[in-house]
């Protein structure tokens, strides 16, 4: 952890990562259920910088989505970069660039040319003399009316995981074996800890939960998530009264469900949140309230504000698209107030809707099943179903067949990489400007539609190379013959129940 890393994780690269909160209809969406004024013209053009781009996944996929927009993505880790680079040739992404620079050298780029900059799981990562190079690269590079994305963790609620993370690091240090290894031994370790149950683990009640979720992640993912010598928790407030340097101001947080405080507060904490005025001051008393432990903020430079019957219009005119079955739509769904039924008889004709095309607010809301609900229990439930990812935000018809064209040739390269490796498990959808996960094997049977091969022998010839074989009922399953009836088998259950919805999605 020493010379150009700076503290930071270095010898192991971080994962390979699509986040789908910085896609802007998203973005877009969230600014204006707050009644801001968006800088993205989402059928044309637009610049975009992600800011610690890791393996620059995420720009990567969106400039296969949007090719009238820019984006620039960086990342001081050279192998992370290298890899970026790699990909855009293979794909053919002549909008996007992936640059090897600091946060100083990139603040020093061009002019103020940004209409979004996105820092994602960078600010609670790195030290306070980097923060403040962000706040002057946030003030350099930004247009008036611009967007800032960011996440960070939030107090009080990370302050349950901190031991743990004092655990991690410790652990590791205090070993030789090479990282990956040091690392599950310091997850089993810690395990062994909370099993004890003494002392402070006796009210780390999250604890256990938290520790079995890092038994399914990569040592990749606990290196950059939890071993960096700088890891700092933050205030709402204390982030808001930085970025206000740069001439930022909270615009609201980017989860449309977290704008909803019947599904956040208590009723009578709404009164006492009335009492702040500073508005830094009432978000930090609402995490206060929630627990929350991570947060995921927009924040504007000089936005302008939305009339009320601009932000109706705007609403009413943005389309939708459901992301799954619509009979896979669940009946309860887990928000911080608790369990959270969706009544049927409003969202069973929603998902309905949304399974027949791409349908907006307007549209939706006019339906006889939805219009007895009215126009704003429709947009509500929009609002908690883009928020979990079941449907999201698409994009306008204009520009629809280049968007087609360029995701085409970009995820032809995906499609092939998955020949050889699963890194890469993200698609670009022409209709939401966003990605879509696929997994491995969904993505072997997609090249064989697209080069007209058999599907099982295309899977089973990429899965074989690899030494994998497949698995029924829990047993392993030998030979050729039998990994090639269940590939047969698993292929007609793909086009029945989820080819449909890649489809509607533009990807196949």
């Amino acid at each position: 952890m020493q010379g150009w890393t700076e503290g930071y994780v270095g010898g192991i690269g971080y994962i390979h990562a699509f986040y789908r909160e910085l896609s802007p209809a998203l973005l877009s969406f969230a600014l204006t259920l707050r009644g801001w004024r968006s800088p993205m013209d989402l059928a044309g053009s637009f610049a975009c910088a992600e800011i610690g781009c890791g393996h620059g996944v995420s720009s990567a996929v969106l400039a296969g989505c949007h090719p009238d927009a820019r984006f620039e993505a960086v990342d001081f880790n050279p192998g992370h970069i290298a890899g970026a680079q790699r990909l855009a040739a293979e794909a053919g992404l002549g909008n996007a660039t992936f640059l090897e620079e600091s946060f100083a050298d990139y603040a020093q780029n061009g002019a103020k040319d940004l209409d979004i900059v996105t820092l994602h799981g960078v600010w609670s990562w790195v030290s306070a003399e980097n923060r403040a190079i962000l706040v002057d690269l946030l003030k350099r590079r930004l247009k008036p009316g611009g967007l800032v994305f960011v996440s960070y963790n939030a107090l009080p609620g990370t302050l349950a995981y901190m031991p743990l993370r004092r655990v991690l690091v410790e652990h590791c240090a205090d070993r030789t074996a090479p990282l990956p290894e040091r690392i599950e031994e310091a997850v089993a370790f810690a395990s062994r800890l909370t099993a004890l149950n003494a002392g402070w683990f006796t009210q780390a009640d999250a604890l256990p939960a938290r520790l079995d979720s890092l038994k399914r992640k990569s040592p990749n993912y606990i290196a950059h998530e939890y071993l960096n010598r700088d890891w700092t928790a933050f205030y709402h407030a204390d982030v808001a009264r930085e970025l206000a340097a740069a001439k930022l101001d909270f615009a609201g947080p980017a989860v449309p469900m977290e704008q909803m405080d019947e599904l956040s507060l208590p009723p009578d904490a709404l009164p006492l949140l009335a009492e702040a005025r500073d508005p830094a001051y009432r978000e930090t008393l609402r995490d206060l309230l929630t627990n929350r432990a991570f947060r995921r903020d927009l924040f504007v430079k000089g936005a302008e504000r939305l009339t009320a019957a601009e932000r109706r219009e705007r609403l009413r005119a943005t389309r939708f698209a459901l992301l799954m079955p619509p009979d896979d739509l669940p009946e309860v769904v887990l928000a911080p107030v608790g369990r959270v039924p969706l009544p049927q008889d409003l969202h069973g004709p929603l998902a309905g809707a949304l399974a027949a095309g791409t349908p907006t607010l307007a549209e939706l809301a006019a339906l006889p099943a939805l219009a007895r609900h009215g126009e704003e229990a429709v947009l509500r439930a929009l609002m908690i179903l883009t928020s979990l990812a079941l449907a999201a935000p698409a994009l306008p018809e204009a520009g629809q067949a280049a968007r087609a064209a360029q995701a085409d040739r970009f995820n032809a390269a995906i499609l092939e990489r998955n020949r050889r490796d699963d890194t890469l498990d993200t698609l670009a959808s022409p209709v939401l400007g966003s990605g879509v996960a696929v997994s491995r094997l969904e993505a072997l049977f997609l090249l064989a539609r697209r080069n007209g091969t058999d599907p099982a022998a295309t899977a089973w010839e990429a899965l074989s190379a690899d030494g994998l074989t497949l698995s029924r009922d829990g047993a392993r399953l030998d030979g050729e013959e039998a990994n090639l009836a269940e590939l047969r088998a698993r292929f007609d259950r793909f086009t029945r129940l989820r080819l449909p919805t890649l489809r509607r999605l533009g990807v196949a």
